[in-house]
């Protein structure tokens, strides 16, 4: 392990933030440089209450350089910054090894593609404080557009795309307590008490990206045992995060992909033991049907998308009976 200060293990402070990346040394500095902005702004002493963690999975991009050179420059008050690196690649691993290598209270998961806002840090320890019988927190995430992005991203219903290639996550200004049937947060929105860990396990190391693939499924995988176990999450409004937005994710062989490989993912963890049934092809038809047949293009993409989902929906159903 690399650090300007002790290990993890040995801080004593409240609130780990936790950001895992693989070879994306430019994202991952700004996402720091949002927090210690954060940080540095916030009156009430929330860097002297929380730490950062980043565990390099596999990286090989210079990161390590890049994270030493930002410790030693960093002031005396500053949050401390830790990093360690877990060779096995996989994001699971490395939330995994970032849960065992510290005893935090509260961890914080955030991707290397965000940027929080002001008063994140904040609204968790305040959160946190206000509700010890809640032992999972949320809070808004929002893309962060920039006038670059093609039309079919703002279509509403009915044409909204169900698998978007960017993660959102408004609830409105309220908080408020999430039923269990409730649409769940993504794993780089999501502060978890340590006593979850305890009690449901960590994440999932067959599930989850691994590199900068499109698979994921660890996060929901994870959030499913929490929820069943009577752990539900509370939505912060005022704990807010920016995704940045890659052109590359706005194309359309992209969000094809991922809807595939998040509904092979969803179809693995909601629907085990399911085999393929004649329902998936009709419907694979009827969705291409409808993407076919039409002059509309926020129609026609909606419905490939779909397309994509179902295709991934049957692929899992092949692969789970596949004779070993």
């Amino acid at each position: 392990m690399s650090s300007a200060q002790n290990p993890p293990v040995d801080d004593a402070r409240e609130l780990l933030v936790v950001i895992c990346t693989h070879d994306r040394k430019d994202l991952l500095l700004q996402t720091l440089a949002t927090l210690d902005a954060d940080l540095a702004g916030d009156a009430h002493g929330s860097a002297q209450r929380c730490a950062l963690l980043v565990v390099l999975n596999n990286c090989s991009d210079g990161s390590a350089s890049a994270l030493a050179a930002l410790a030693a420059s960093r002031p005396p008050d500053a949050a401390p910054l830790y990093w360690l690196e877990e060779a096995r690649p996989g994001k699971s691993h490395a939330l995994n090894t970032a849960i065992a290598a510290s005893t935090h209270p509260l961890l914080a998961f955030v991707d290397d593609d965000q940027w929080v806002e002001a008063g994140f840090v904040a609204a968790i320890l305040r959160g946190a404080a206000q509700f010890p019988q809640d032992t999972l927190f949320c809070g808004r995430m929002m893309p962060a557009w920039d006038g670059s992005e093609p039309a079919w991203v703002h279509a509403q219903a009915p044409y909204r795309i169900p698998i978007r290639p960017f993660p959102e996550f408004d609830l409105g200004a309220t908080g408020l307590r999430l039923a269990a049937e409730a649409r769940m947060p993504s794993g780089g929105n999501l502060v978890v008490r340590r006593t979850v860990f305890d009690q449901v396990g960590a994440f999932d190391t067959t599930l989850g990206p691994t590199g900068h693939n499109l698979l994921g499924g660890e996060d929901h995988e994870f959030l499913q045992r929490a929820v069943a176990a009577g752990h539900l999450p509370r939505y912060l409004p005022d704990m807010r995060q920016l995704h940045t937005i890659d052109p590359g994710r706005m194309e359309t062989g992209y969000t094809l992909r991922k809807s595939f490989l998040r509904s092979r993912s969803s179809a693995i963890i909601h629907n085990p033991g399911q085999a393929l049934r004649p329902f998936m092809f009709m419907k694979l038809f009827g969705h291409l049907m409808r993407a076919l047949f039409t002059l509309d293009g926020n129609r026609r993409f909606y419905y490939l998308v779909r397309s994509a989902a179902s295709l991934g929906e049957m692929s899992a159903a092949t692969t789970r009976h596949r004779p070993d």
